[in-house]
């Protein structure tokens, strides 16, 4: 009874510790709010964004101010200078509701929050007199936002990275200014980079292909994957930043006297109106007149001149005509600017699938050997037919004459449309396994030049090994490799000897087909 008695004691004495205990945590709780409160949607300013008419902020110790007028934003220090109104309309969107995470009501010291010495200072003016300015100290980047105070207001805030970010932007940021053209590659007629005395043009010749002129010469065997790169280059040319709207002195980029210039001749289709000489005749009392519109390619030309680089590396630029400067990247400057017509020469061996082939002629020392590509109609399409012809015979005998005549000529007809056929290679009579062909064949199409002699070298000694390849289109191409030095293989390839390739890339090829060739 006693142990009851006592047992009950300690129950009380403990939930009377807990019932303190949680007056205590909510009397906690409460002052924290008083002191600390956060509401994602507390507005902490607002205004008609439409009737803001004066917008400045200073960063970095640099300052820039914008007014309205006639319901255009213009720059305040220069009136000229060409400012984007998107960048501004996001500007005055941002400031005409401005709302807080958090609200502290009395910071102690406001230097904790780095509002002493702020990072951002915005301004701003409305048509009704209304001005507010805000500042923006330290960021707190587990809350994810900035601390922030308004003039008037005592409190600190913490508000979202969004409102400091949208005043991070220079003044060369905020420019209406022009961009490179649009350009398709497709319309593209003649692209030339001149940089000192070295020229390098491409253009389209005669037959609606691509041909490549170093210093006014052309130059043959070119890639057209090459080719299809650099110009693509060209019309993928993006001016990274702007530095000068109304540039006086060119010469402070480099652009009096460019280190290169890029010339681009293209087309564009543009719509016209017509009016025709009868239409204004038969309209003439009606003040009427008909038109017709018609789609024309027009021929332009635009030329990029290329400056200083900078500390970055990237390059000052201007386009001809145009006091504007501009950068772009340093890379696709040097990509285009360094290039020499031998960086665009083809240093394949052999171009073509073994798909598109037909036959091939392979001579390693005294073997030589001829395959052929054979259409045959697959095994079971062959082993039906036969089953077909065996059943209806049976069934010929059990009608009449006539009629077993007729089915017979039913049964021994094949037809061509419902039989499936496959592609076979041979050599004579003996079937070549298409897997192992392919992996031989891979050999020889995936090998390239490691080096291209300037002018044609003549082939001395037997060849390793000649392959002759005809193509489906009835057209052929015939490589033989015979040694060249002790590092390579001279490739002779329909008759011009030009590209060295590795002689252990030869070694395996001949190793690969002569296993293939003489199982």
């Amino acid at each position: 009874m006693k142990n009851r008695k006592k047992a009950l004691i300690i129950a009380i004495i403990c939930l009377a510790a807990a019932a303190v205990l949680y007056l205590l945590v909510v009397k906690l709780s409460q002052r924290s709010e008083d002191a600390d409160s956060s509401d994602d949607s507390l507005v902490i300013s607002s205004v008609d964004s439409g009737q803001i008419t004066a917008i400045s902020y200073e960063k970095d110790g640099k300052s820039l101010s914008f007014r309205k007028e006639d319901g255009t934003w213009y720059n305040a220090e220069d009136k000229s200078f060409p400012v984007d109104q998107d960048s501004l309309t996001t500007m005055t969107n941002a400031l005409g509701a401005v709302s807080a995470t958090r609200k502290l009501d009395s910071p102690e010291d406001l230097s904790e929050y780095g509002l002493d010495s702020p990072v951002l200072t915005v301004r701003y003016t409305a048509s009704d007199d209304k001005e507010a300015e805000f500042t923006v100290g330290d960021t707190n980047d587990a809350a994810g936002g900035s601390y922030l105070k308004i003039s008037g207001d005592d409190a600190v805030y913490l508000v979202a990275s969004d409102f400091a970010d949208t005043f991070n932007s220079d003044i060369y940021q905020l420019a209406d200014m022009e961009s490179f053209p649009t350009i398709t590659s497709d319309s593209i007629t003649d692209i030339n980079v001149k940089s000192g005395s070295h020229t390098l043009e491409i253009k389209n010749d005669s037959d609606g292909g691509r041909i490549v002129l170093e210093n006014g010469e052309e130059k043959e065997n070119c890639a057209s994957s090459s080719v299809t790169q650099f110009i693509n280059t060209v019309t993928g040319i993006t001016f990274k930043s702007h530095v000068a709207y109304n540039c006086k002195d060119l010469s402070k980029y480099g652009l009096d006297k460019p280190t290169a210039d890029i010339s681009v001749d293209y087309t564009t289709a543009e719509t016209v109106t017509e009016t025709s000489a009868e239409s204004v005749q038969e309209t003439a009392d009606t003040e009427e007149t008909e038109s017709e519109t018609e789609t024309v390619e027009v021929a332009k030309q635009l030329i990029l001149h290329i400056g200083s680089q900078n500390e970055d590396g990237d390059y000052y630029a201007a386009l001809d005509g145009s006091k504007e400067v501009h950068v772009v990247s340093g890379d696709t400057i040097k990509e285009l600017v360094e290039k020499k017509a031998a960086d665009f020469t083809d240093n394949t061996i052999l171009s073509g699938s073994l798909n598109n082939a037909k036959g091939i002629d392979v001579a390693i020392g005294s073997d030589s050997w001829h395959l052929v590509k054979k259409e045959i109609a697959k095994a079971d399409d062959l082993a039906d037919s036969a089953e077909t012809e065996g059943t209806d015979s049976e069934k010929a005998t059990e009608t009449t004459d006539a009629t077993a005549d007729e089915t017979t000529a039913d049964a021994e007809k094949v037809d061509e449309s419902e039989t499936e056929t496959e592609e076979k290679w041979y050599a004579g009579d003996t079937e070549i396994a298409l897997t192992d062909l392919s992996s031989a064949y891979s050999d020889l199409s995936g090998m390239s030049a490691e080096k291209i002699l300037d002018t044609a070298a003549k082939s001395t000694g037997d060849a390793a090994i000649s392959v002759a390849v005809k193509w489906e289109d009835d057209t052929e191409t015939t490589v033989s490799f015979t040694v060249y030095d002790s590092s390579f293989h001279l490739a002779e390839i329909n008759g011009e000897a030009r590209k060295l390739v590795n002689k252990r890339d030869v070694e395996k090829l001949v190793e690969d087909m002569t296993a293939l060739l003489k199982k």
